[in-house]
């Protein structure tokens, strides 16, 4: 992966999507994906919350890293 702001600022914004997702879907507001028609959706809430955080730790491992100076 290379380094570079674009794709760090890229997966800043994929992983508030999918937190908003996991909100939405904790509170029962969407049923997209989902079995059945109705209710709040834990399982999907938590998945989506970790695909958050996935994406946060993927955007630290791809911004650019501050050299040192010797």
């Amino acid at each position: 992966m290379t380094d570079s702001w674009t794709t760090a600022g890229g997966l800043i914004v994929l992983a508030l999507i999918f937190a908003l997702l996991a909100v939405l879907y904790w509170v029962g507001a969407i049923q997209i994906l989902t079995s059945t028609g109705h209710g709040q959706h834990h399982t999907h809430g938590f998945l989506f919350g970790g695909l958050a955080i996935l994406s946060l730790i993927a955007a630290n491992f791809a911004r650019p890293k501050n050299k040192p100076d010797f």
